[in-house]
Protein backbone atom coordinates (compact mmCIF):
# COMPACT_ATOMS: atom_id res chain seq x y z
CA UNK A 1 0.00 0.00 0.00
CA UNK A 2 1.33 3.33 -0.93
CA UNK A 3 2.17 5.85 1.78
CA UNK A 4 -0.57 8.39 0.74
CA UNK A 5 -3.25 5.70 0.68
CA UNK A 6 -2.27 4.50 4.16
CA UNK A 7 -2.42 8.03 5.49
CA UNK A 8 -5.99 8.57 4.16
CA UNK A 9 -7.18 5.28 5.66
CA UNK A 10 -5.86 6.19 9.13
CA UNK A 11 -7.56 9.64 9.00
CA UNK A 12 -10.96 8.15 8.03
CA UNK A 13 -10.76 5.60 10.85
CA UNK A 14 -10.09 8.37 13.39
CA UNK A 15 -13.08 10.44 12.25
CA UNK A 16 -15.40 7.45 12.44
CA UNK A 17 -14.28 6.63 15.97
CA UNK A 18 -14.83 10.21 17.03
CA UNK A 19 -18.40 10.32 15.70
CA UNK A 20 -19.27 7.06 17.42
CA UNK A 21 -17.98 8.41 20.71
CA UNK A 22 -20.19 11.56 20.45
CA UNK A 23 -23.46 9.75 19.50
CA UNK A 24 -26.02 9.12 22.35
CA UNK A 25 -25.85 5.74 23.85
CA UNK A 26 -28.81 3.42 23.68
CA UNK A 27 -30.04 1.27 26.49
CA UNK A 28 -29.12 -2.36 26.22
CA UNK A 29 -32.81 -3.08 25.58
CA UNK A 30 -32.72 -0.83 22.49
CA UNK A 31 -35.04 1.87 24.05
CA UNK A 32 -34.03 5.62 24.23
CA UNK A 33 -32.92 7.08 27.57
CA UNK A 34 -35.69 8.80 29.66
CA UNK A 35 -35.95 12.65 29.49
CA UNK A 36 -34.82 14.70 32.51
CA UNK A 37 -37.53 15.92 35.04
CA UNK A 38 -38.87 19.51 34.31
CA UNK A 39 -37.72 22.27 36.67
CA UNK A 40 -40.29 23.12 39.44
CA UNK A 41 -42.50 26.24 38.89
CA UNK A 42 -41.30 29.04 41.21
CA UNK A 43 -43.84 30.26 43.79
CA UNK A 44 -45.42 33.66 43.01
CA UNK A 45 -44.65 36.22 45.72
CA UNK A 46 -47.92 37.80 46.94
CA UNK A 47 -49.08 40.08 49.73
CA UNK A 48 -51.74 38.54 51.94
CA UNK A 49 -54.20 39.62 54.60
CA UNK A 50 -55.70 37.40 57.27
CA UNK A 51 -59.43 38.19 57.31
CA UNK A 52 -61.07 38.99 60.62
CA UNK A 53 -64.43 40.32 61.75
CA UNK A 54 -64.49 43.93 62.90
CA UNK A 55 -67.19 46.47 63.79
CA UNK A 56 -68.70 48.02 60.66
CA UNK A 57 -68.64 51.81 60.58
CA UNK A 58 -69.56 52.48 56.98
CA UNK A 59 -71.35 55.59 55.82
CA UNK A 60 -72.81 57.08 52.66
CA UNK A 61 -72.10 60.62 51.45
CA UNK A 62 -74.64 62.62 49.43
CA UNK A 63 -75.02 66.24 48.42
CA UNK A 64 -77.50 68.47 50.25
CA UNK A 65 -78.45 72.07 50.94
CA UNK A 66 -79.07 74.23 53.99
CA UNK A 67 -82.52 75.76 54.30
CA UNK A 68 -83.98 78.22 56.83
CA UNK A 69 -86.27 76.82 59.48
CA UNK A 70 -88.91 79.33 58.36
CA UNK A 71 -88.92 81.60 55.35
CA UNK A 72 -91.51 84.03 54.00
CA UNK A 73 -91.72 86.61 51.23
CA UNK A 74 -93.23 89.75 52.72
CA UNK A 75 -95.86 91.09 50.32
CA UNK A 76 -98.34 93.96 50.14
CA UNK A 77 -102.11 93.45 50.34
CA UNK A 78 -103.22 96.90 49.16
CA UNK A 79 -102.43 99.20 46.27
CA UNK A 80 -100.77 101.99 48.22
CA UNK A 81 -97.63 104.09 48.25
CA UNK A 82 -94.92 103.25 50.79
CA UNK A 83 -94.46 106.10 53.27
CA UNK A 84 -91.65 104.54 55.34
CA UNK A 85 -89.20 101.63 55.36
CA UNK A 86 -88.55 100.91 59.04
CA UNK A 87 -85.69 98.40 59.02
CA UNK A 88 -82.08 98.17 57.93
CA UNK A 89 -81.30 95.68 55.15
CA UNK A 90 -79.81 92.45 56.50
CA UNK A 91 -80.66 93.22 60.11
CA UNK A 92 -82.30 91.01 62.70
CA UNK A 93 -85.96 91.90 63.35
CA UNK A 94 -88.35 90.81 66.08
CA UNK A 95 -91.78 89.27 65.62
CA UNK A 96 -94.38 92.02 65.32
CA UNK A 97 -91.86 94.72 64.38
CA UNK A 98 -93.15 97.17 61.76
CA UNK A 99 -91.30 96.82 58.47
CA UNK A 100 -93.24 99.12 56.11
CA UNK A 101 -95.85 101.83 56.47
CA UNK A 102 -98.27 102.50 53.61
CA UNK A 103 -100.25 105.64 52.85
CA UNK A 104 -103.47 105.44 54.93
CA UNK A 105 -104.80 109.01 54.72
CA UNK A 106 -107.88 108.09 52.66
CA UNK A 107 -108.75 105.19 54.97
CA UNK A 108 -108.55 107.43 58.06
CA UNK A 109 -110.83 109.95 56.39
CA UNK A 110 -113.43 107.30 55.60
CA UNK A 111 -113.24 106.05 59.17
CA UNK A 112 -113.90 109.56 60.53
CA UNK A 113 -116.89 109.95 58.21
CA UNK A 114 -118.21 106.56 59.22
CA UNK A 115 -117.89 107.35 62.92
CA UNK A 116 -120.16 110.39 62.43
CA UNK A 117 -122.74 108.21 60.71
CA UNK A 118 -122.40 105.67 63.48
CA UNK A 119 -123.13 108.24 66.17
CA UNK A 120 -126.31 109.30 64.39
CA UNK A 121 -127.39 105.71 63.76
CA UNK A 122 -126.74 104.74 67.39
CA UNK A 123 -128.81 107.68 68.66
CA UNK A 124 -131.68 106.85 66.29
CA UNK A 125 -131.68 103.18 67.37
CA UNK A 126 -131.70 104.15 71.04
CA UNK A 127 -134.60 106.58 70.61
CA UNK A 128 -136.72 104.17 68.57
CA UNK A 129 -136.05 101.38 71.06
CA UNK A 130 -137.48 103.53 73.84
CA UNK A 131 -140.54 104.47 71.73
CA UNK A 132 -141.07 100.81 70.79
CA UNK A 133 -141.58 99.93 74.44
CA UNK A 134 -144.51 102.40 74.60
CA UNK A 135 -145.75 101.22 71.21
CA UNK A 136 -145.34 104.71 69.81
CA UNK A 137 -143.47 103.37 66.73
CA UNK A 138 -143.92 100.23 64.76
CA UNK A 139 -141.54 97.28 65.07
CA UNK A 140 -140.63 97.67 61.41
CA UNK A 141 -139.28 101.20 61.94
CA UNK A 142 -137.09 100.06 64.80
CA UNK A 143 -135.78 97.07 62.82
CA UNK A 144 -134.71 99.37 59.98
CA UNK A 145 -132.81 101.64 62.36
CA UNK A 146 -131.12 98.67 64.08
CA UNK A 147 -130.07 97.15 60.73
CA UNK A 148 -128.54 100.46 59.62
CA UNK A 149 -126.56 100.70 62.85
CA UNK A 150 -125.24 97.15 62.50
CA UNK A 151 -124.33 97.77 58.84
CA UNK A 152 -122.30 100.85 59.77
CA UNK A 153 -120.57 98.95 62.54
CA UNK A 154 -119.59 96.21 60.08
CA UNK A 155 -118.34 98.83 57.64
CA UNK A 156 -116.16 100.30 60.38
CA UNK A 157 -114.67 96.87 61.08
CA UNK A 158 -113.83 96.49 57.36
CA UNK A 159 -112.08 99.85 57.36
CA UNK A 160 -110.15 98.96 60.51
CA UNK A 161 -108.94 95.75 58.87
CA UNK A 162 -107.95 97.71 55.76
CA UNK A 163 -106.14 100.23 57.94
CA UNK A 164 -104.18 97.45 59.67
CA UNK A 165 -102.90 96.31 56.29
CA UNK A 166 -101.16 99.64 55.79
CA UNK A 167 -98.74 98.59 58.55
CA UNK A 168 -96.71 95.60 57.41
CA UNK A 169 -95.12 93.71 60.33
CA UNK A 170 -92.70 90.81 60.71
CA UNK A 171 -94.65 87.56 61.28
CA UNK A 172 -91.74 86.04 63.25
CA UNK A 173 -88.25 86.92 64.44
CA UNK A 174 -85.47 86.44 61.94
CA UNK A 175 -82.97 87.86 59.52
CA UNK A 176 -84.43 90.33 57.03
CA UNK A 177 -83.12 90.51 53.49
CA UNK A 178 -82.64 93.44 51.10
CA UNK A 179 -85.72 95.55 50.46
CA UNK A 180 -86.96 95.54 46.88
CA UNK A 181 -88.99 98.76 47.34
CA UNK A 182 -88.39 102.17 48.86
CA UNK A 183 -90.31 105.16 50.21
CA UNK A 184 -92.65 106.44 47.51
CA UNK A 185 -92.95 103.15 45.66
CA UNK A 186 -96.50 102.27 44.63
CA UNK A 187 -97.03 98.65 45.57
CA UNK A 188 -99.73 96.26 44.40
CA UNK A 189 -101.40 93.34 46.19
CA UNK A 190 -99.10 90.32 46.13
CA UNK A 191 -96.03 92.35 45.20
CA UNK A 192 -92.89 90.93 46.97
CA UNK A 193 -91.21 93.50 49.19
CA UNK A 194 -88.50 91.64 51.13
CA UNK A 195 -87.64 88.12 52.37
CA UNK A 196 -87.60 87.21 56.04
CA UNK A 197 -85.87 84.03 57.24
CA UNK A 198 -85.52 82.38 60.62
CA UNK A 199 -81.94 81.06 60.51
CA UNK A 200 -81.51 80.47 64.23
CA UNK A 201 -82.22 76.85 63.34
CA UNK A 202 -81.42 75.49 59.89
CA UNK A 203 -82.71 72.51 57.97
CA UNK A 204 -80.39 70.16 56.08
CA UNK A 205 -82.25 68.89 53.02
CA UNK A 206 -80.88 65.89 51.08
CA UNK A 207 -82.07 62.88 49.08
CA UNK A 208 -81.30 59.21 49.78
CA UNK A 209 -82.00 56.00 47.88
CA UNK A 210 -84.97 53.88 48.88
CA UNK A 211 -82.64 51.13 50.18
CA UNK A 212 -81.62 53.43 53.06
CA UNK A 213 -85.17 54.14 54.25
CA UNK A 214 -84.83 51.87 57.28
CA UNK A 215 -81.50 53.45 58.27
CA UNK A 216 -82.32 57.15 57.93
CA UNK A 217 -85.46 57.95 59.91
CA UNK A 218 -86.51 60.60 62.46
CA UNK A 219 -84.03 60.65 65.31
CA UNK A 220 -81.07 59.43 63.22
CA UNK A 221 -77.91 61.48 63.74
CA UNK A 222 -76.06 62.60 60.62
CA UNK A 223 -72.99 64.73 59.94
CA UNK A 224 -72.24 67.27 57.24
CA UNK A 225 -69.46 69.54 56.04
CA UNK A 226 -69.59 72.80 54.11
CA UNK A 227 -67.35 74.53 51.60
CA UNK A 228 -66.17 76.78 54.44
CA UNK A 229 -64.60 74.02 56.50
CA UNK A 230 -64.00 70.27 56.67
CA UNK A 231 -65.19 70.31 60.27
CA UNK A 232 -68.07 67.88 60.72
CA UNK A 233 -71.31 69.35 62.05
CA UNK A 234 -73.92 67.14 63.75
CA UNK A 235 -77.62 67.26 62.83
CA UNK A 236 -80.72 65.18 63.67
CA UNK A 237 -83.20 63.87 61.10
CA UNK A 238 -86.70 65.21 61.81
CA UNK A 239 -88.81 64.43 58.74
CA UNK A 240 -89.02 62.90 55.28
CA UNK A 241 -91.28 63.22 52.27
CA UNK A 242 -94.45 61.16 52.28
CA UNK A 243 -93.40 59.00 49.31
CA UNK A 244 -90.44 57.99 47.14
CA UNK A 245 -89.94 59.86 43.88
CA UNK A 246 -91.01 57.60 41.01
CA UNK A 247 -88.31 58.74 38.58
CA UNK A 248 -85.23 58.76 40.82
CA UNK A 249 -86.38 56.28 43.48
CA UNK A 250 -85.05 58.71 46.08
CA UNK A 251 -86.77 60.34 49.01
CA UNK A 252 -86.12 63.82 50.40
CA UNK A 253 -85.06 63.90 54.06
CA UNK A 254 -84.65 66.91 56.36
CA UNK A 255 -82.53 67.26 59.48
CA UNK A 256 -82.19 70.22 61.83
CA UNK A 257 -79.08 71.88 63.24
CA UNK A 258 -78.71 74.77 65.67
CA UNK A 259 -77.06 77.71 63.95
CA UNK A 260 -75.32 79.26 66.93
CA UNK A 261 -73.74 82.56 65.98
CA UNK A 262 -75.28 82.24 62.51
CA UNK A 263 -72.03 80.85 61.12
CA UNK A 264 -74.02 78.92 58.53
CA UNK A 265 -76.16 80.50 55.83
CA UNK A 266 -79.29 79.15 54.20
CA UNK A 267 -78.68 78.07 50.62
CA UNK A 268 -75.16 76.73 51.24
CA UNK A 269 -74.24 73.38 49.71
CA UNK A 270 -73.21 70.60 52.08
CA UNK A 271 -71.90 67.04 51.98
CA UNK A 272 -74.05 64.83 54.19
CA UNK A 273 -72.73 61.60 55.71
CA UNK A 274 -75.01 59.07 57.39
CA UNK A 275 -74.30 55.56 58.75
CA UNK A 276 -75.35 52.67 56.54
CA UNK A 277 -74.80 49.88 59.07
CA UNK A 278 -76.42 49.19 62.47
CA UNK A 279 -74.44 50.26 65.50
CA UNK A 280 -73.52 46.69 66.59
CA UNK A 281 -72.93 45.22 63.12
CA UNK A 282 -69.75 43.26 62.39
CA UNK A 283 -68.33 41.95 59.15
CA UNK A 284 -65.23 41.01 57.17
CA UNK A 285 -63.58 43.94 55.43
CA UNK A 286 -60.95 43.57 52.70
CA UNK A 287 -59.18 46.08 50.45
CA UNK A 288 -61.04 46.75 47.22
CA UNK A 289 -57.93 45.89 45.17
CA UNK A 290 -58.34 42.25 46.25
CA UNK A 291 -61.64 42.00 44.34
CA UNK A 292 -61.62 40.40 40.88
CA UNK A 293 -64.69 41.41 38.78
CA UNK A 294 -66.32 38.81 36.61
CA UNK A 295 -69.46 38.01 34.71
CA UNK A 296 -71.10 36.46 37.79
CA UNK A 297 -69.93 39.04 40.31
CA UNK A 298 -66.71 39.29 42.27
CA UNK A 299 -64.07 36.73 43.26
CA UNK A 300 -60.91 36.72 45.38
CA UNK A 301 -57.85 34.54 45.65
CA UNK A 302 -57.56 32.67 48.96
CA UNK A 303 -54.25 31.11 49.91
CA UNK A 304 -54.58 27.51 51.17
CA UNK A 305 -51.57 25.25 51.76
CA UNK A 306 -49.34 27.56 49.73
CA UNK A 307 -51.65 27.48 46.69
CA UNK A 308 -53.94 30.21 45.28
CA UNK A 309 -57.62 29.22 45.17
CA UNK A 310 -60.12 31.46 43.40
CA UNK A 311 -63.32 31.89 45.43
CA UNK A 312 -66.56 33.74 44.63
CA UNK A 313 -67.70 36.33 47.18
CA UNK A 314 -70.77 38.46 47.84
CA UNK A 315 -69.94 42.13 48.29
CA UNK A 316 -72.07 44.35 50.51
CA UNK A 317 -71.46 48.06 50.85
CA UNK A 318 -68.09 49.46 49.81
CA UNK A 319 -66.15 52.68 49.53
CA UNK A 320 -63.01 53.74 47.70
CA UNK A 321 -60.66 51.61 49.81
CA UNK A 322 -62.66 48.93 51.67
CA UNK A 323 -65.34 46.40 50.74
CA UNK A 324 -67.65 44.52 53.08
CA UNK A 325 -67.88 40.78 52.31
CA UNK A 326 -71.22 39.20 53.16
CA UNK A 327 -70.39 35.67 51.95
CA UNK A 328 -67.38 33.72 50.62
CA UNK A 329 -64.81 34.74 53.24
CA UNK A 330 -64.81 33.94 56.93
CA UNK A 331 -62.66 35.14 59.76
CA UNK A 332 -59.24 33.46 59.56
CA UNK A 333 -59.13 33.06 55.75
CA UNK A 334 -55.95 34.22 54.01
CA UNK A 335 -56.73 36.67 51.19
CA UNK A 336 -54.32 37.67 48.42
CA UNK A 337 -54.14 41.44 48.02
CA UNK A 338 -51.48 41.72 45.28
CA UNK A 339 -50.37 40.05 42.01
CA UNK A 340 -53.90 38.88 41.21
CA UNK A 341 -53.34 39.46 37.48
CA UNK A 342 -50.34 37.11 37.43
CA UNK A 343 -52.00 34.43 39.55
CA UNK A 344 -54.16 31.53 38.46
CA UNK A 345 -56.21 28.93 40.27
CA UNK A 346 -53.89 26.32 41.81
CA UNK A 347 -50.66 28.30 41.35
CA UNK A 348 -48.08 28.02 44.16
CA UNK A 349 -47.60 31.31 45.96
CA UNK A 350 -45.14 32.69 48.47
CA UNK A 351 -47.13 34.85 50.92
CA UNK A 352 -45.92 38.03 52.58
CA UNK A 353 -48.07 38.85 55.63
CA UNK A 354 -49.37 42.38 56.13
Amino acid sequence: MQKSTLHSWILASAITASLMACSPKKQESGKPAPAADPAPVPALPVDILVASESPLQQSETVAGSLMPDRSVEITAELMKKITAVLFRDGSYVQAGQTLYSLDNADILARIRQLKADLQLAAATEKRLNALLKTETVRQEEYDIALAKLQSLQAAEEVLQVELSKTTIKAPFSGRIGISKVFTGTLVNPGMPLVRLEDQHTLKVSFSIGEKYLSLVKPGTRIQFTTVLSDEKVNAVVVSAEASVDLSSRNIVVQATVANNGEKLKAGMSVKVSFPTTPGNAKGVMIPTEALIPGGNGYSVFLVKNGVAKITGVTVGSRNESQAQINAGIVSGDTVMISNMLRASDGMPVSPVIH
